[in-house]
């Protein structure tokens, strides 16, 4: 399967620290690429939150630690990083289904492996944030003529990596907030 869950990357107080940073942020609605970069709250409703440097320093750091582990998971090279986005999915957020590259996508559009990096989880108890929220890939498994859902509900300090041609969802935000870090390798 092509998919690479890593439970526990980062450590809760990493997370909580993190999601710190991005409630003294400035957040924006988040753009989705079409023939230019627009928001269409229709395909997305979520947030990009602007965090501090060193914040980002952080992240970018630790993803990139992780990027030769990833590489070799995939049996793809990977050079580098377009760098960290940092996302607030409010109650009724959601991203309707989509890749994030294409073939015909060129220059900017490089991405081989999209990274999600959870800072809350979804359900009771410890470090639940939000109801629902789900990452839903959409996976064509072989010999199989329709993709079949693979839902994989937030948990705090899960790293998430899959080839970014895979299309993929993020279900309802049902209560809370759903916070995660993005990031796509090349």
């Amino acid at each position: 399967m092509p998919l690479l869950i890593l439970p526990e990357f980062l450590a809760s107080v990493a997370c909580a620290r993190i999601r710190a940073a991005m409630d003294r942020g400035v957040d924006t609605p988040a753009e989705i690429w079409t023939d230019r970069y627009q928001v269409d709250e229709r395909v997305r409703r979520t947030f990009d939150v602007e965090v501090d440097p060193a914040t980002v320093a952080e992240v970018e750091h630790a993803l990139a630690d992780a990027r030769p582990r990833i590489a070799d998971f995939f049996g793809v090279p990977l050079i580098g990083q377009e760098g960290p986005g940092f996302l607030r999915y409010p109650c009724g957020g959601y991203y309707r289904l989509h890749c994030d590259t294409a073939p015909q996508w060129s220059g900017e559009f490089r991405r081989r492996i999209s990274v999600v990096l959870f800072l809350s989880s979804a359900g009771e108890g410890d470090g639940a944030a939000c109801e629902g929220g789900s990452l839903r890939l959409h996976l064509l498994p072989d010999g199989h003529e329709t993709s079949l859902p693979l839902d994989i509900p937030p948990v705090i300090g899960t790293l998430v990596a899959f080839p970014s041609i895979i299309p993929h969802e993020v279900l309802l935000v049902t209560a809370g907030v759903r916070d995660v870090v993005v990031d796509w390798f090349y």
